[in-house]
Order: structure tokens, then sequence, then C-alpha cells
């Protein structure tokens, strides 16, 4: 009988880590320009999340965003750097900055507002079999479940 990867855990281990990274830089390109625009499709986020939510500070960004401060606010820089955005001290509170939408980030938006974007990950996605998409979402999830569980177990172990 053939030994199949996922059959150590250790070897498993491995694999999925070799897999995640090879996925991260086949389909995450958040530098590259959405076609017939300046902005990358993070840009793209971002601005949009700032029209629907308002004035926000790199914080509140970073957090929507799923990235680190550091990230956020190299984001904020380079759409500033676009003037599509600006930052705005709190009147109430100098310490705090928001972030805003210019005259032109906002009609950079209304004219990107019925684009859509091509992106290889749905497309991906988009051809796999229902079966091997839900196979693959339960995985993920179980995964993030055993994380929770071996976090949980490590705590317990602190403590006593």
């Amino acid at each position: 009988m053939t030994k199949h990867i996922a059959d150590q855990p250790d070897d498993a281990a491995r694999e999925i880590s070799r897999l995640y990274g090879q996925m991260w830089h086949r389909f995450h390109a958040p530098r590259q320009p959405i076609v017939g625009a300046t902005i990358t499709p993070r840009m793209l986020g971002a601005l949009r999340h700032l029209a629907d939510a308002g004035p926000l500070t790199v914080g509140e960004q970073a957090t929507h965003l799923g990235i680190s401060l550091a990230s956020a606010s190299e984001l904020i820089d380079r759409l500033e750097a676009k003037q599509l955005v600006e930052r705005m001290r709190d009147q109430r509170d100098h310490r705090r900055v928001f972030i805003w939408l210019t005259k032109q980030g906002r009609r950079l938006l209304a004219e990107l507002e019925n684009s859509t974007l091509d992106d290889p990950f749905a497309r991906a996605v988009a051809a796999l079999p229902v079966r091997i998409r839900r196979q693959i979402i339960e995985g993920l999830n179980e995964l993030l479940l055993a994380a929770d569980r071996g976090q949980n177990q490590m705590e317990v172990k602190r403590v006593s």
C-alpha cells in the first residue's frame, strides 16, 4: 500500500504550508493594477470601504481589510500619493487622524462602480465542482477549529 502524504501529521503540515504559500503567491496580487485603472484591487477595496463607512482611522481600515497596521498605513500612503484620500485630524481629539475620500477618489469610484474585476482566484474556484468547493471550505474550517482547540489546550496547560 502506498503511503499518502496526508497520513503523517508532520508531512501533511509541511505540504499544507507549501500549498498555502503557492496559493498566496498565485492568487494574491494586491499590487497589480486593475485593467484600465491606476489602482490595485486592494486599493479599490479600501476606497469602497471608505465610501460605505465614512471617515476611518488607519487602524479601523486595517481591521476591516484584515491586514496589519503597517500594511494599512502603506496602502493609505499610496492612495494619498495618488490624491484619492486625505488625512484629517479629529476636531475633538487631535491625536486621532481620519482617512477620507477626496473628490478625485469619489470620481474614480464612480468610474469603477460597474466594473468587474478579473479575479483569477474566483475563476479557479468557479471551475471546481461544487463537491470539491464544499470539501475545501469544510477542510479549512476544520483546520481553523483544530487550531483553536490546540490554542485552548495550550492556555489550560499554562494556567495549571
